[in-house]
C-alpha cells in the first residue's frame, strides 16, 4: 500500500535560530501511516518502515540581521538531526532571497517518530514552504 501526505504554507513566516518551520495547510494525502496536524511543524510517522521525505522553502533574512548570515536548515527526527537532511545559505545583503531544498530516506524502527525541519543561524523569513513524505517499504 502507498501512503503519502504534502503540506505546505504560502505566506512569509518569521524564523529565529532554533525555530522549527510551521506547515500551515495539508494537500493530498493517503493512508494513516503519515500524520500531520495543519498550522503545526511536527510530521509523525505512525508505522516502522522506510520513509522518503522532500522539502522546499524560499528564504531571506529578517531586518536588522547582520551580514555576512548563514542559515541552515536541518531536518530532525524525534529531535536527532536525519544526516544529509540539510541545507544552508549565506545572505549579503538584506535584498536577497533564496530558493533552498532536500530529500532523504529515513528509517523508521519504533513507531511513532516526529519529523520537523529546524532553521538555525539567525533571524529569518520563510515562504512557499513545502514537505511531501512518502512510505516506501
Amino acid at each position: 500500500m502507498e501512503e503519502f501526505l504534502n503540506a505546505f504554507s504560502v505566506p512569509a513566516a518569521p524564523g529565529t535560530s532554533g525555530t522549527e518551520l510551521v506547515f500551515d495547510l495539508n494537500g493530498q494525502s493517503k493512508g494513516t501511516a503519515i500524520a500531520h496536524a495543519e498550522r503545526s511543524a511536527e510530521f509523525v510517522l505512525n508505522e516502522p518502515g522506510f520513509y522518503a521525505a522532500a522539502f522546499h522553502s524560499t528564504i531571506a533574512p529578517a531586518s536588522g540581521v547582520t551580514f555576512p548570515l548563514n542559515i541552515q536548515f536541518t531536518m530532525e527526527q524525534d529531535g536527532t538531526p536525519v544526516p544529509g537532511a540539510a541545507t544552508q545559505h549565506t545572505f549579503h545583503t538584506s535584498a536577497e532571497n533564496a530558493n533552498i531544498a532536500f530529500d532523504t530516506i529515513l528509517a523508521v524502527t519504533d513507531a511513532p517518530s516526529i519529523l520537523a525541519v529546524t532553521g538555525l543561524g539567525g533571524n529569518f523569513l520563510y515562504s512557499d514552504v513545502g514537505m511531501s513524505i512518502y512510505q516506501i517499504g
